[in-house]
């Protein structure tokens, strides 16, 4: 990882709360931002951390996609998930003290790093930080059982619709743009990540076309029929 840019973090004037949950006492705020680095940039392709490394920090993106992945035997990427601005990454390698899998950049951007050796300074505020670091943990633990999901779904046009809408709605809770957004992931890895074939996942994406559910522009996506992609996903408002 390329750390071009660090800075203090000021988390007040964050338009995420990503980080700043983890400790809600004003008191320890200031203690707890010192202990955070911010916009250290990752280049396109760069890894932030790899699957086995000693776990030493949680990470945030602040901009930019990043994926998860394992590597299979044959060299093949195993696609866990995505991240998006606002969301937290790596924190699940606090459980075995190692990173359970590589996260790298699919474009430029940029990450909060909140390193875990310092984080007895924050002396009696340490317990509230533990206390909230399980919640956020557990909230990742539901949004990949979600995404995990999506793999089960009987045909491909639920798959890729019941992804697409996913990322929407996680955009939108962050304050971006539901209805177009970038694709910064190749079909090649959203294939991978849904379980189908590279060319089944770009015929599904000319078939919503056709329908005028959606248009595409190189990797911007324009959402023209949540609706209409929504009766393919059938239940994906119900988690």
């Amino acid at each position: 990882m390329t750390a071009k840019k660090s800075t203090l973090v000021d988390c007040n004037n964050c338009e995420f709360s990503c980080i700043r949950d983890l400790l809600t006492n004003d008191d320890r705020l200031g203690l707890f931002e010192r202990l955070l680095k911010r916009q250290q940039q990752v280049l396109k392709g760069e890894t932030v951390f790899r699957h086995g490394q000693p776990f030493h920090a949680g990470y945030a993106v602040t901009s930019g996609t990043f994926m998860s992945y394992r590597l299979l035997e044959g060299g093949e990427e195993q696609v866990l998930g995505f991240h998006l601005p606002g969301e937290p990454f790596g924190l699940d390698g606090v459980r075995n003290s190692k990173y359970e899998y590589t996260t790298k950049a699919l474009e430029e951007g940029f990450v909060c790093e909140l390193g875990f050796h310092d984080l007895g300074l924050l002396g009696d505020s340490y317990q509230e930080f533990q206390e909230q670091l399980i919640l956020v943990m557990s909230g990742q633990l539901i949004q990949a059982q979600r995404q995990s999901l999506l793999a089960a779904r009987p045909s491909a046009e639920e798959r890729l619709a019941a992804f697409l809408l996913n990322l929407s709605q996680r955009l939108s809770a962050r304050g971006f743009n539901a209805t177009d957004f970038r694709l910064s992931m190749s079909r090649k890895a959203i294939a991978c990540y849904l379980g189908l074939a590279e060319g089944t996942v770009s015929r599904v994406f000319k078939r919503f076309e056709a329908q005028k559910l959606l248009a595409i522009s190189a990797k911007k996506v324009h959402l023209l029929d949540a609706d209409g992609l929504d009766a393919y996903a059938r239940i994906l408002h119900s988690g």
